[in-house]
C-alpha cells in the first residue's frame, strides 16, 4: 500500500483494500502460450534432428537450419510480447476501496487507461457471484455494484474473496448513508451551500 500513500484525496481518507484479479485468471491466460512454446520447441528439435541426419532425404543445409531458428525466434518473440501484455493488463487493473469511495483503474492495452470513481452514497445494490467448481474451490468471482442514476454499475471481475469485498462495500455504504443523514453532517452541508 506504500505505492498509494499519496492517492487519498484528503487526510481523513483511508485505503482499506487494493484488489487485483485472482492469480488463477492470469495463469489460465498463460496456458495457451506455454502450450504454443512447448509445441514450437518440440517441432524445431524434431526438424533439426531430421536435417542433421545424414541418411535423411531432407537437404542438410545451414540455410534450412537458419530458417528454423528464425521461425522459432519469431514465435518466441510474439509469445513473449503477448505474455507481457497479459501481465501489464493483470498488474495495472486495480480496484481501490477507500473510506469514502471506490476507484476502478482499468488498463486497456499498453497506452490506454480508464479511471472511474464511485461514491458510496450512490450505491443501490451489491451482489457477489461465484460460479463453477474452480471458482468455488479457489474462492474467486465477481462483485457487481449497481448504482443510481447515470453511473450504471461497477464490476469487480475475477477477484479473490468476493464475499469479503461485498461485505466491506456494504458496510462502507451503510456508514456513508448514516453519515449523510446524521444531523451534524446535514448542518455542515447547509453551511457549505450558504458559503457557495
Amino acid at each position: 500500500m506504500k505505492q498509494f500513500k499519496h492517492f487519498t484525496a484528503n487526510s481523513n481518507e483511508k485505503i482499506y483494500m487494493i484488489v487485483h484479479r485472482h492469480w488463477f485468471n492470469i495463469f489460465r491466460q498463460y496456458i495457451p502460450i506455454i502450450l504454443l512454446l512447448t509445441f514450437t520447441t518440440i517441432v524445431i528439435i524434431i526438424l533439426l534432428v531430421l536435417t542433421t541426419n545424414e541418411e535423411s532425404a531432407i537437404n542438410n543445409s545451414s540455410f534450412n537450419n537458419s530458417i528454423l531458428y528464425l521461425i522459432g525466434i519469431a514465435v518466441y518473440l510474439i509469445a513473449w510480447i503477448y505474455g507481457f501484455f497479459i501481465w501489464v493488463d493483470y498488474h495495472l487493473d486495480i480496484w481501490i476501496v477507500t473510506s469514502s469511495r471506490i476507484v476502478n483503474i482499468e488498463q486497456k492495452g499498453f497506452f490506454s487507461r480508464t479511471v472511474s470513481e464511485l461514491d458510496y452514497s450512490h450505491i443501490q445494490d451489491v451482489t457477489s457471484d461465484i460460479e463453477g467448481i474452480l471458482h468455488t474451490a479457489l474462492n474467486y468471482g465477481d462483485v457487481n455494484i449497481q448504482t443510481a442514476g447515470t453511473h450504471g454499475h461497477f464490476i469487480f471481475r475475477n477477484i479473490p474473496k468476493p464475499e469479503k469485498m461485498k461485505t466491506l462495500v456494504m458496510h462502507l455504504h451503510r456508514q456513508a448513508l448514516t453519515k449523510k443523514t446524521h444531523p451534524t453532517y446535514t448542518q455542515k452541508e447547509k453551511e457549505i451551500q450558504k458559503n457557495d
